[in-house]
């Protein structure tokens, strides 16, 4: 007789085996993706902190207190956190008023990477950002199937670090209106003296304003048409607009077409209106020479300029400054009035240029 075996159980070891590893498949699903996305959310947060404390320390001569900084800092990972709650452990850096940073302990592959050792980057000041979660008081991401089936695995603290260096930029994108360098020395004391920033009022002294000629055939401006002005002939001071929203992204040392219409683009006017209205920052770029003559011109920039418009006088579309309450020139002569200060660059760049007034925030870890 054929012996008889008996069957009992083996289902239940079966469905038993099953559990372990359906639980299994769970923990990395459900709890290795909760972890990846609180680590994502941490680190969109330190970003943004590591970005808003930068600029409170690029627009002043050494950054905010510890406790502002720290505000500011909490306030930014917070909001980029699913339940708006972060801790940041450590503000540090080497922009004036800062800690230096310590290494972390120990050094993890969520720490930021290391500081550059070479190029603009690796003398540029910089704000470091720490953070790490914070849920219900704990520090601790609860695990949700992972202390099934790992004894004594309770969660885990996930963190995220984030740098932000800052200085002037080697590009940027900027409104299609360049200067000369020989402007903006004498406007500057060679980047010495710069005007107060916005808001106005309370407005800066009226000997700031000055007149800048764009195209002039009186020679009546700082810096003449000629080598030592170094304008343009046939040229009025646009550089080509592709895309005709009067901005383009240039680069320090770049070299650039100009445009050659005699009367500003639609785009130029509405954006030169808008920027003398606003009494707010334009960034100019700045050339250090030209090379040839009408349709064939060619600017090399120097760097980029934080700049004021008060006023203008160009083919049909005039306004007098509201600083000093003239039309800055007239006749055949084409200019603009205002002066240069310092500012961040809203669209952001890359740090690298020559100190000229305008500054931007990168993220560099």
């Amino acid at each position: 007789m054929r012996r008889l075996r008996r069957d009992d159980g083996v289902i239940a070891v079966i469905v038993a085996i099953c559990m372990v590893v359906l639980l299994g498949i769970a923990t990395i699903v459900v709890d290795v993706g909760s972890l990846y996305a609180e680590r994502r959310q941490l680190q969109n947060g330190a970003d943004a902190a590591a970005l808003a404390v930068a600029i409170g320390c690029a627009r002043a001569a050494s950054c905010p207190s510890t406790s502002s900084a720290m505000a500011t800092a909490t306030q930014y990972a917070d909001a980029n956190a699913n339940d708006n709650q972060t801790t940041v452990t450590q503000i540090c850096g080497t922009a004036a008023g800062l800690t230096p940073c310590s290494p972390a302990a120990p050094i993890g592959s969520w720490d930021c990477p290391a500081q550059p050792t070479s190029g603009p980057l690796a003398t540029a000041p910089y704000v470091m950002v720490r953070d790490q979660t914070l849920t219900n008081g704990s520090t601790l991401m609860p695990s949700i199937f992972a202390k099934a089936i790992v004894p004594g695995y309770n969660g885990t603290t996930v963190k995220a670090c984030a740098r932000a260096g800052f200085g002037a930029p080697s590009s940027a994108h900027v409104i299609a209106v360049t200067e000369s360098l020989c402007e903006w020395n004498a406007a500057t004391s060679n980047g010495t003296n710069y005007a107060p920033a916005p808001p106005y009022p309370p407005n800066p002294a009226v000997s700031y304003d000055r007149v800048i000629y764009l195209h002039t055939t009186s020679k009546a401006g700082s810096c003449p048409a000629g080598p030592s002005g170094f304008d343009l002939p046939g040229g009025f001071g646009f550089l080509d607009d592709p895309t005709n929203t009067c901005s383009t992204t240039v680069s320090t040392s770049g070299t650039y077409n100009d445009n050659t219409g005699v009367s500003a683009s639609q785009a130029c006017k509405t954006a030169l209106a808008a920027a003398q209205a606003g009494k707010y920052i334009i960034y100019l770029p700045i050339y250090n020479s030209v090379t040839g003559t009408g349709a064939n011109g060619v600017y090399t920039l120097q760097g980029f300029a934080a700049f004021v418009l008060t006023g203008y006088h160009l083919p049909g579309f005039s306004a007098a400054s509201w600083l000093t309450g003239k039309v800055p020139c007239s006749g055949s002569d084409k200019c603009i009035s205002g002066f240069y200060t310092q500012g961040l660059v809203p669209a952001g760049g890359t740090v690298g240029g020559p100190s000229m007034g305008a500054m931007v925030i990168q993220l560099t870890g």
